[in-house]
């Protein structure tokens, strides 16, 4: 089987984490990188164990030699980037969020249709293991109709560099971080059709550009409620750990945030454990791009798919300016 050469665009932490993941198929992945510093690029290159390194973007977008394109630039870069990958005709996975505005996102598309190349974006929320287990048990009627859902992710996060900077951010801790819990969310309940979302001032300085917490109340299509709590500034105790619900009309899951563990309480009652090997699901979704490319197939987490999380942030925000429920724009 063909390897894919898949060339990470930025050196920066995100993309030490992917290709940490990489190298756990390098059966399938020759790893490149390319940065505005080639001493940078080179430096991953060798520590990575990489066949190539590229000192400008624009170099590797060019490059016959690269296969395939990841995106791992702070989202004020992206369409920038995703425009470079178009031209060049590389196929392209996209840090989330992909952009920072519906616009922008709007561009990648034309971008992305104009030269007929695949893109995908690296949501790995989407493939987490607990995701596939909540919907195994939701979906057999395990704890009945579904009724409410609360999601809840707490923690003090450092927000320094780029993430500080309104312009760059082009958002807060929803936009940014909080865009997994979103689409896990979505994932769990169903598609939203409105939302609202309330933050706690006080006297507290923020931590972030525009918010750094949230709470978002959630009406989906199929008659439930959903509420995520999504927040930066708040201290947690027990090392990142939460507790999620489901309720439902004949029972009851109750889940570790992250999908450390679920139980289920209804018409069957089971302890279950989705996976800890690939707990955030980084694995299963660059082995997704990966088949894609190579069979040329429309991925999972496509632009679209990542309009409707970005739909939903931004129906968040306006719901902050409004104090009422903000429809979800079709797309």
């Amino acid at each position: 089987m063909t390897k894919i050469n898949l060339c990470i665009l930025g050196c920066g932490s995100v993309a030490k984490l992917h290709s940490r993941v990489a190298r756990t198929l390098r059966s399938s992945i020759n790893l490149m990188f390319a940065s505005r510093s080639i001493s940078k690029a080179e430096e991953y290159r060798r520590r990575f164990k990489g066949t190539a390194s590229f000192g400008s973007y624009e170099e590797a977008c060019e490059s016959p030699e690269v296969d395939a394109v990841f995106i791992c630039t702070p989202h004020a870069f992206h369409l920038e980037q995703a425009s470079l990958a178009a031209r060049g005709g590389k196929p392209m996975l996209i840090e989330k969020p992909v952009t920072r505005t519906l616009e922008e996102l709007s561009a990648v598309e034309r971008a992305v249709s104009d030269a007929g190349v695949l893109a995908m974006v690296a949501e790995n929320y989407d493939f987490k293991p607990a995701v596939r287990v909540l919907r195994h048990h939701l979906e057999r009627g395990d704890i009945g109709d579904p009724m409410f859902l609360e999601l809840n992710r707490v923690g003090r996060s450092k927000v320094k560099g780029w993430r500080a900077d309104p312009e760059l951010m082009g958002g807060g801790a929803l936009l940014e971080g909080g865009v997994h819990w979103v689409r896990y969310l979505m994932r769990i309940g169903g598609k939203p059709e409105s939302v609202v979302a309330a933050q706690a001032n006080g006297t507290r300085k923020k931590i972030a550009p525009h918010e750094d917490a949230l709470e978002v109340l959630v009406k989906f299509a199929n008659g439930s409620v959903g509420k995520l709590l999504h927040s930066w500034a708040s201290v947690n105790r027990i090392g990142g750990l939460g507790m999620s619900k489901i309720y439902g009309t004949e029972g009851n899951i109750f889940f570790e945030s992250n999908g450390l563990f679920a139980i289920v309480l209804g018409r069957r009652k089971r302890l279950r454990f989705p996976g800890v090997l690939d707990i955030m699901g980084y694995r299963a979704m660059l082995k997704h791009f990966v088949d894609c490319v190579r069979n040329n197939q429309e991925p999972t987490m496509s632009l679209q798919v990542a309009r409707g999380d970005m739909e939903f942030v931004t129906a968040a925000y306006r719901s902050l300016a409004t104090g009422r429920f903000e429809t979800l724009r079709p797309h």
